[in-house]
């Protein structure tokens, strides 16, 4: 089970990750103010606005705790592994806080249809 989770979480980082990058690239630029992220998960995972703003919060900070960690030059590879296994737990517990089983299944869905249909262990 445990081998399952970890690779979802690395999904759910990659899928929000993703869903910044279309705002970020929208009309906006850069420098938009994230609404239209916000709009996509709302429409996506049928979030409520209060789920929509602690998804986006959660997803803001670990995605500064994983590009602080992926930044660093002065770890390997494996360190690096080793440092995102305590973060992609912690995330996914918040946001299982914050989703229902049904989102957290519908994300998970989304995420492997933006990777081609793969599995979380890219098979």
């Amino acid at each position: 089970m445990k081998k399952i989770i970890a690779p979802l979480v690395i999904a759910v980082a990659v899928l929000f990750t993703s869903f910044s990058t279309q705002a970020q690239t929208s009309t906006h630029g850069k420098h938009g103010n994230g609404t239209e992220m916000k709009q996509m998960l709302k429409d996506s995972l049928h979030l409520t606005d209060a789920q929509v703003d602690s998804v986006t919060s959660i997803r803001q900070e670990f995605r500064d705790k994983i590009k602080t960690v992926m930044q660093n030059s002065s770890l390997s590879a494996d360190e690096k592994r080793e440092q995102m296994k305590p973060l992609r737990q912690e995330m996914k517990t918040r946001l299982s806080a914050v989703l229902t089983k049904e989102q957290m299944k519908k994300m998970r869905e989304m995420q492997q249809e933006m990777r081609g249909g793969k599995n979380e262990d890219g098979k």
